[in-house]
């Protein structure tokens, strides 16, 4: 997860351990909604050309 908020989001790893543990709790658990969220719509994508 850490690579996608760095990737997407341009968070270091450094800058993320550097916060409060609730605040890297969050990230990790909105970065998990985001990552579910995106392999549904691809998912979505995927199987909607199939009948």
């Amino acid at each position: 997860m850490l690579y996608t908020m760095w990737v997407k989001h341009h968070l270091r790893p450094g800058a993320f351990w550097n916060l409060p543990r609730g605040e890297q709790l969050f990230l990790l658990a909105s970065t998990e909604v985001e990552l579910e969220a995106q392999a549904k719509a691809e998912r979505e994508v995927k199987y909607s050309g199939r009948k």
